[in-house]
């Protein structure tokens, strides 16, 4: 009875932490700059054991309120978000190939064609990127993203099978709103 009425503690981040221990706030989580270990909850005493404990020997190296320090700081968080919006540019081209695929299911099933034929629009996309990007700075980039569109015949069956059952619910949808339906018996 006496843990219900105890007052839930929150701790938050405080920024004198990043040039004292090095570390950071990364959505929510405190973060460790030099091994991005992050502590479970954000007190001092928890950043300040593990700084102490893991990284004894940083003080040494770039002592306190120097503004060597404060450069390295800067640098480590420079470089985290470097890290992390590495991994959103993946996750985005990720998200186009796809789409881009979906694209391409969508025109197959239109035109009533194979879903193998995903494997020859693919093989054709790349062919005529080779000559199309000719002298293109990026060329590279552009040839490894349309090498990264999944076209198997078992992806097109999928996206299509996919499409369809979008357009069977929304079409659902559709007349349970609307008032009237009239039947053509």
């Amino acid at each position: 009875m006496a843990s219900a009425n105890k007052k839930q503690r929150t701790y938050n981040f405080n920024s004198e932490w990043e040039e004292d221990y090095f570390f950071s706030d990364q959505k929510g989580k405190t973060t460790c700059l030099l091994c991005n270990a992050t502590v479970s909850v954000s007190k001092k005493s928890n950043v300040e054991r593990h700084f102490n404990t893991v990284h004894s020997d940083v003080d040494k190296n770039f002592p306190p309120k120097s503004s060597m320090r404060k450069e390295k700081v800067k640098q480590l968080k420079s470089q985290l978000l470097a890290q992390q919006s590495l991994f959103v540019k993946k996750i985005e081209q990720n998200e186009a190939a796809t789409i881009a695929s979906f694209c391409v299911a969508k025109v197959l099933a239109k035109h009533k064609k194979p879903y193998q034929d995903g494997e020859i629009m693919k093989q054709a996309f790349i062919e005529a990127g080779e000559a199309v990007f000719e002298g293109f700075k990026n060329k590279t980039e552009i040839m490894a993203a349309i090498k990264s569109i999944p076209l198997a015949a078992n992806t097109v069956m999928r996206r299509v099978d996919s499409m369809s059952s979008d357009i069977e619910s929304q079409l659902k949808a559709d007349l349970q709103e609307c008032c009237f339906f009239f039947s053509s018996t």
